[in-house]
């Protein structure tokens, strides 16, 4: 350990790094670490250590030679332990499909929006597989996250955008001399609503399609 040590002072310890990783760790694994650490910086010898922290003398080597390694950032890495699914592959295709797809009315089931009990109530019902925990595990395993969407307008109609404009023309010309008054209304109705969250795959958003403004213009007609 001769060799560690050297290596240690030479790397040095930061007194209040170690105090924003510890306030920023809530897992007592981790804090455990830390402390390790922070005796071993005291020159703590390691058989008192293991003793007072209840660490063996092997795992307490292993600490000190990932904080030469990586510092605290690496020592205080979480360990994500890998959950496997109870679908199988395919399965876990066709149900993403069916998220990024349907809707849970589509499908024999009530509501607009799935959640997370509309879900498990879907694999439950397709596959008689009982998720009555770790349906959001599925989901980040799927790459699949809660997003914000937004509306996706078809193309403008040229014919009606020229409509427009000449009757536009024909009332300024047939105005008053004086003054005209012209009024823009950009309201729009729609039994669905423009913004809302829904499933996506990540780093993308996704689409509501909507044909608000066709029902805008048929309403004002």
């Amino acid at each position: 350990m001769g060799n560690a040590r050297k290596k240690f002072e030479q790397k040095g310890f930061d007194e209040q790094e170690y105090q924003r990783y510890f306030h920023l760790h809530q897992s007592e694994y981790i804090r455990k670490k830390l402390r390790v650490l922070k005796l071993y910086h005291e020159k703590t010898r390691i058989g008192q250590i293991s003793t007072e922290l209840s660490v063996h003398i092997q795992s307490i080597h292993k600490y000190v030679n990932t904080y030469l390694s990586g510092g605290f950032k690496l020592l205080c890495q979480e360990i994500v332990r890998p959950q496997q699914s109870r679908l199988s592959q395919e399965q876990c295709q066709a149900f993403k499909n069916i998220i990024l797809s349907k809707k849970p009315f589509e499908v024999g089931l009530e509501g607009n929006i799935w959640t997370g009990q509309i879900m498990r109530e879907y694999i439950e019902k397709t596959y008689s597989i009982i998720y009555k925990s770790g349906i959001y595990d599925l989901l980040a395993r799927l790459e699949l996250s809660h997003q914000k969407a937004h509306a996706d307008y078809g193309n403008a109609d040229k014919e009606a955008q020229i409509k427009f404009l000449n009757e536009l023309k024909d009332r300024i010309l047939a105005a008053d001399q004086d003054k005209i008054v012209i009024k823009f209304d950009e309201f729009s109705i729609s039994e669905k609503p423009t913004s809302f969250y829904d499933w996506a795959e990540k780093n993308t958003r996704p689409k509501v399609v909507t044909n608000e403004k066709k029902a805008k213009e048929q309403t004002a007609s």
